[in-house]
């Protein structure tokens, strides 16, 4: 009866989850696949059959190999007219919320897959998506014509663009590594940081300009100085326990 009742779950969150995203012109299976492995996953907590969670994390490793491993699913469709509010918002930022919400409804479960816990895992594939939702947005905001480029000089807004977006989303993990005392995610953060302040002393200060040297500068100290003070104090309070 529990194998027949998680059928049936299953399907019908199907086509409950495909209802969203073919309203939307593109990538709308790519997103189903997510909706649905998320919903699966959600499924699992009422009805506890081993099937829900390892199909919903399939499905959710599909989408997210198509949204990083396919770099052809970004010349599929031409180049939205509107900036920011476009179909790579809504996909990948839609797939890395479902990956996040998996995570939350697996955890308390502990559920693992060959050994390992998998929330950490999808948390983890998650914040990928959102970190190349962030350079695609750049790349789509100064790109021209109907393909997206991604290019990292010639353009002095761009490359400071580039630079200071990746130290706030490594500040963002410090702050939730620092929350959550998750050490990975903490290091995750340090080494984006790290990358930053090399992009901007060895590639941006040879082809910035004065005004946006400035400013890369300055953006980048204030998140460094946060950054430091953050860690500063978890590391205070960490000693006095």
């Amino acid at each position: 009866r529990l194998e027949q009742l998680a059928w049936f779950g299953g399907v019908s969150l199907f086509f409950i989850t495909v209802i969203v995203p073919i309203q939307f012109e593109r990538q709308w299976i790519t997103l189903a696949w997510a909706l649905e492995g998320a919903a699966l996953c959600w499924l699992f907590r009422r009805l506890p059959h081993w099937g829900l969670p390892l199909v919903g994390v399939i499905l959710l490793g599909v989408a997210f190999a198509r949204l990083t491993l396919n770099p052809a699913v970004l010349s599929y469709h031409p180049r939205s007219a509107t900036p920011i509010l476009n179909w790579y918002l809504y996909t990948y930022g839609a797939s890395a919320a479902s990956l996040y919400l998996a995570a939350h409804w697996l955890a308390p479960a502990g559920y693992r897959l060959m050994g390992s816990e998998i929330a950490p895992l999808l948390r983890g594939l998650g914040t990928v998506l959102l970190f190349l939702l962030v350079n695609i947005e750049i790349a789509d905001f100064f790109s021209a014509g109907d393909t997206l480029t991604f290019e990292f000089s010639g353009n002095f807004a761009r490359d400071m663009s580039y630079t200071i977006a990746w130290a706030l989303f490594a500040l963002g993990l410090l702050v939730v590594g620092i929350r959550h005392r998750a050490a990975m995610v903490r290091y995750a953060g340090l080494g984006l940081l790290c990358v930053s302040l090399l992009k901007l002393f060895l590639h941006d200060l040879a082809r910035l300009n004065q005004l946006y040297r400035i400013g890369a500068f300055a953006a980048v100290a204030v998140i460094a100085i946060v950054a430091s003070f953050l860690y500063q104090r978890f590391l205070a309070g960490d000693e006095r326990k």
